[in-house]
């Protein structure tokens, strides 16, 4: 016990750092332990697309969304997940799947959602991201797609030009 008090003298600021971050590891577990939503990977997203059939919304903007989407998902920006939304509200019981591009949105609408008595809310860890990374597929907007293929002509004729002055 000396010595760890020695040791704490000897190097105050490396203790207070160390302090500092094992509040905020506690803190963050405490938070995760308490919350009503759960966490779910790639993997065990698409196990709950199989079997539980859930409300999956992809809480994107716009461009986002038209880009890719996992197959079957609703366009809900954050603005449209509101007390109000009685399209939404007609499904309370089933479960509910919610991500966005990185997964940084889609923790404040799982709380949204539960807030507004959503009883089994997922949230995509990672988001569309993850999903991409993980290989899994996604649906494009049909605009997006007839953009991405006008994209690739362009380059195939801009490719042939060079070929031709080369």
């Amino acid at each position: 016990m000396e010595r760890i008090l020695e040791f704490i003298g000897n190097h105050t600021i490396l203790t207070g750092i160390f302090g500092v971050v094992l509040l905020a590891w506690i803190i963050y577990e405490v938070s995760r332990m308490v919350r009503q939503w759960k966490e779910v990977d790639s993997l065990g997203a698409v196990w709950m697309i199989n079997r539980e059939d859930p409300i999956i919304l992809d809480v994107s903007n716009s461009t986002d969304y038209a880009k890719g989407h996992i197959h079957g998902a609703l366009h809900m920006p954050p603005s449209k997940i509101e007390a109000g939304n009685q399209e939404l509200l007609k499904h309370k019981e089933r479960p509910v799947l919610v991500y966005c591009k990185s997964g940084q949105v889609s923790p404040q609408m799982a709380t949204r959602l539960t807030r507004l008595g959503f009883t089994n809310v997922n949230m995509l860890t990672g988001g569309l991201t993850q999903w991409l990374a993980d290989q899994q597929p996604v649906t494009r907007h049909k605009g997006a797609a007839k953009s991405g293929g006008k994209d690739k002509k362009k380059a195939r004729a801009e490719r042939k030009k060079a070929e031709g002055d080369g």
